[in-house]
């Protein structure tokens, strides 16, 4: 009887022991016997139920900055873990094993709508039914060739991030998500959401200070994906890239002369992305190639350098 019930608390073996070692009674043992049982069943839920509990919610994102995002919000009260590391490109991304394995144990997931998704999370949702998908790019506008010129995304520009004020949109989504899975926090997470708003609300006034600063609104890249930069803070970007392909001769003279006629100095490039076009039409309009990537983590800081050096890009 003693092996059936030990509980694997060690003081609460010993406080076991000491009952049945004072219930001396032949009547009283059989209810003691009853009330141990109860009393141990009881303990062992309390404390691995609230162990559970406390636990941090599992969750997976597609790309670094909403890995910023979602800890912001949760902070301790969340684990994240990242589809695309820095480096890799989340148009040719395909996760490997190591990678499914881990999604596994996760109980959200934070879609942004960048390239990979389309075949991937479907096949995620048919491996884990269980998983609770969260797309952050709900609700967003999205920019086609129409609006920004030299598009390269199909159905829009997925950088929705590089505008601060769509990650306030994103942050509230990330808020509900979060308070769903654990309704005692919910107040935390309001709280964090809050900060967060104010200082990208910071962040958006400084952008703005830095843009205005600058002498040109024109700037140009290899790969568009700053459409909602652009378009948040009045600016212009010539994209060397279209609809995901180098341009021909044709189009890379008229991307040439444009340069020079707006005297760019700067060509904007992603490590994700080749460089040979890019350094092609630098040497063609006296510019130099920089990068600069928008999956970068650190994301305040990432958006500072960015307006810093699109402000200087025609110096």
């Amino acid at each position: 009887v003693e092996m059936l019930y030990t509980t694997g608390f060690p003081f609460l073996d010993r406080l076991n022991h000491q009952i049945i070692i004072n219930t001396k009674p032949p009547g009283q043992m059989i209810h003691f016997f009853k009330m141990r049982v109860v009393f141990v069943a009881l303990i062992q839920i309390l404390y691995f139920s609230g162990k559970g509990w406390a636990e941090p919610i599992p969750a997976f994102v597609s790309i670094a900055p909403q890995k910023y995002f979602v800890e912001r919000i949760g902070g301790k009260e969340v684990e994240v873990e990242v589809m695309v590391k820095p480096g890799e490109s989340p148009a040719t991304f395909n996760p490997n094993p190591k990678k499914m394995s881990r999604l596994a144990n996760s109980q959200l997931y934070f879609s942004m709508g960048v390239p990979f998704e389309k075949i991937w999370m479907s096949r995620i949702k048919a491996i884990q039914p269980d998983l609770k998908i969260i797309p952050l790019n709900r609700n967003m506008a999205e920019y086609k060739d129409s609006h920004f010129e030299s598009q390269s995304h199909e159905e829009g520009d997925p950088h929705i991030w590089t505008s601060p004020s769509h990650v306030k949109i994103m942050a509230t989504e990330i808020e509900v998500a979060l308070s769903k899975e654990k309704p005692d926090k919910a107040e935390f997470f309001k709280i964090n959401n809050i900060a967060l708003a104010r200082e990208l609300d910071i962040l958006d006034q400084e952008i703005r200070d830095i843009i205005a600063s600058g002498k040109g609104r024109s700037f140009m890249v290899f790969h568009p994906a700053w459409s909602y930069f652009a378009d948040a803070y009045g600016l212009e970007q010539i994209s060397i890239e279209h609809q995901g392909k180098e341009p021909g001769p044709r189009a890379l003279k008229e991307i040439i002369n444009r340069g020079k006629k707006l005297h760019i100095k700067v060509i904007f490039v992603q490590k994700q992305f080749g460089l040979s076009v890019a350094q092609k039409v630098a040497k063609m309009i006296g510019a130099t190639v920089q990068e600069m990537d928008p999956l970068a983590e650190n994301y305040f800081e990432n958006m500072r350098q960015t307006a810093k050096a699109i402000s200087g890009a025609n110096h």
